[in-house]
């Protein structure tokens, strides 16, 4: 069993759907909620474990009842978090997200930016199959993503938004970088996806790609820009998607998969999560991700059929 490191944010959601996203004020009533464990390394850890794999969660929850809830509900679901760190004078983050009829979310979060600032303990002892991280805390990241090659295992970098400072060394520390599509056109300075990777060639050695949502996901082999589609699903609700796909990833390089073979494990744990409403928290088993990806691929083609 792979035993993967995910570091970056925690977060506490209140999930809404609604008919439609609000375009003005007044008074909207909402057809359901979820209160769930939310966050990038969060949903990624939580999926790592329905997935077959033991996650190691380093984050950072205010010493408060939200801190409190998410303690509680991480560990009911199976996530080590003994390299949580507790901060005393910090409010634990918290999100309400609005999510549509068709999927699509409008998401308010609440961080203290002193949670995610200064470095992390030491991973000098960590020994993981994979390590995978955000770019919020770019003082934890660093060190990890640097541990990850020290040991000679993947580390995985989800570059969903520009960090604040730090960029190019957490480019140059990961292994894999796996942008959102937003975050590589804020880090490259344009809409293009091709140019945009090539474009982070330039400043790291990690393999690359892009998650675009319903067009799937691009990576650079060598001089070659290559794409999956994404599967043809109804989306009920897309929050934690991409934190599903990149747990799912760093997994299946933790268990010495190879790239096409990741993405389509990664890629569909993200297609069956969004099938389902309540963010990360209704991340896929592994035999809901195998029987599916059984359903939509032929073996010998990466191309879905």
């Amino acid at each position: 069993m792979a035993r993967v490191l995910t570091l970056g944010i925690t977060v506490l959601d209140t999930v809404l759907g609604l008919e439609r996203l609000p375009s003005g004020g007044g008074k909207h009533y909402a057809r359901a909620r979820a209160e769930v464990v939310g966050g990038i390394a969060a949903n990624a850890a939580i999926a790592i474990v329905r997935l077959g794999g033991e996650a190691l969660l380093a984050s950072r929850f205010g010493d408060d009842l939200v801190g409190e809830r998410l303690q509680a509900d991480l560990t009911a679901a199976g996530v080590d978090t003994s390299r949580v760190e507790w901060l005393g004078s910090v409010a634990s983050s918290i999100s309400t997200i609005l999510v549509d009829g068709r999927g699509e979310r409008l998401l308010v979060n609440h961080s203290d930016p002193a949670l995610f600032h200064g470095p992390a303990s030491s991973f000098d002892d960590l020994v993981v199959d994979a390590v995978m991280t955000d770019t919020l805390w770019p003082d934890g990241a660093i060190p990890a993503l640097q541990r990850a090659r020290e040991i000679g295992v993947p580390g995985v970098l989800d570059f969903d938004r520009m960090p604040r400072r730090m960029t190019g060394e957490l480019l140059r520390s990961a292994s894999h970088v796996v942008f959102g599509q937003q975050g590589l056109e804020a880090s490259a300075g344009t809409a293009s996806i091709e140019a945009g990777l090539r474009a982070a060639a330039q400043e790291t050695d990690a393999w690359l790609a892009c998650t675009a949502g319903g067009n799937g996901v691009y990576w650079l082999e060598g001089a070659a820009l290559h794409h999956l589609p994404a599967f043809p699903i109804e989306a009920v609700d897309t929050l934690g998607a991409g934190d599903v796909f990149h747990g799912a990833f760093a997994l299946a390089l933790g268990e010495g998969q190879g790239i096409d073979a990741a993405l389509r494990f990664a890629s569909a744990a993200a297609a069956l999560k969004c099938m389902g409403f309540g963010g990360g928290a209704v991340s896929p088993s592994r035999a809901d991700v195998e029987r599916f990806l059984a359903e939509w691929f032929d073996p010998a083609v990466v191309e879905p059929r």
